[in-house]
């Protein structure tokens, strides 16, 4: 099958001819998508396309994000296989005749999973792949090392279907939830993550604030209906017991005196409620959840 890699670049001008030279032996199709870079990233395109038909170059006015110039590449691509990397040479090229192998057995998405040097990965993209890749377990039942990671294949084919909407930082990761909830089979290769060559345009206070606050949407978007109300009744009860408990820490202190000697009680039983409520929701959905996929597989064969 024909492979197509696709490489997003924003301010590559150090790292690219690396990227041309490295993945080129190993794919028939490389389309480098410039979006928006504001260095020489155009003109070492521009030059590394004019010399070799297996390149193609488009390039993005303005910077649109990562996601969107990943769905330029495939609009452009002609391939079976897509393959997406980083235009920073962190991903090795040695790895993508393991991915094409494990689709022609009959993966339809492979993951490079970055488990050696992860030291080279940001903090906060560590500590939100954990928690990613535990959001995933939990709502597609399929276990997943590195939901974040940029090195992937799958199927031209699936592409499509796993059109997510999501800004920079969620997209790998929403691309998979999607890809496993519809039942695709992602399996992952272990992979060695280098130190990227150039500045990195990662701002560990914007970015890592971006990754929490993209943590509880996910978990809404993916959440059932029923869900969706515990979790609402929890912070109705979980906000009702702070307030209480606020509010006896506050006279203790201003007046010396309770006037209600039963609000902290009353505190401790509604945030524990809300706490046990969302355990025991959490657990029934997931039990559910894994009859459904059960049912599934036994209705499929």
């Amino acid at each position: 099958m024909k492979t197509t890699l696709v490489v997003p670049a924003y301010n590559e001008e150090e790292a690219l001819p690396k990227t041309f030279e490295e993945y080129m032996e190993y794919v028939d199709e490389i389309i480098i998508v410039n979006d928006g870079s504001q260095d020489n990233t155009d003109g070492i395109a521009r030059d590394y396309a004019s010399k070799n038909d297996k390149i193609k170059y488009i390039k993005h006015d303005t910077n649109r994000g990562k996601p969107e110039a990943l769905k330029t590449g495939v609009e452009h691509s002609t391939g079976d296989i897509l393959i997406f990397t980083d235009a920073d040479c962190t991903y090795p090229a040695r790895y993508i005749p393991e991915f094409v192998k494990r689709i022609n057995m009959g993966a339809d998405m492979v993951l490079g999973a970055r488990v050696f040097n992860t030291t080279n990965i940001p903090r906060f993209n560590r500590i939100g792949n954990i928690i990613f890749s535990l959001l995933i377990t939990y709502f597609c039942y399929t276990r997943i090392m590195d939901a974040q990671t940029g090195y992937r294949a799958m199927r031209t084919s699936i592409f499509p279907e796993l059109d997510v909407t999501a800004k920079n930082l969620e997209y790998e990761t929403k691309m998979t939830m999607r890809a496993a909830k519809l039942g695709y089979s992602v399996v992952e290769v272990p992979i060695e993550y280098r130190k990227r060559v150039g500045k990195s345009k990662l701002n560990p206070f914007r970015d890592g604030f971006r990754m929490l606050n993209s943590i509880p949407s996910t978990i809404w978007q993916e959440s059932t209906f029923i869900l969706k109300s515990v979790i609402l009744i929890n912070i109705l009860l979980f906000c009702l017991g702070l307030l209480f408990g606020l509010y006896s820490i506050y006279e203790k202190l201003a007046v010396g005196v309770l006037s209600h000697e039963y609000y902290p009680l009353l505190a401790v039983v509604l945030i524990l409620t809300a706490m046990q409520l969302m355990s025991f929701s959490l657990i029934m959905e997931f039990i559910v959840n894994k009859l459904n996929k059960i049912e599934d597989l036994v209705k499929k064969y």
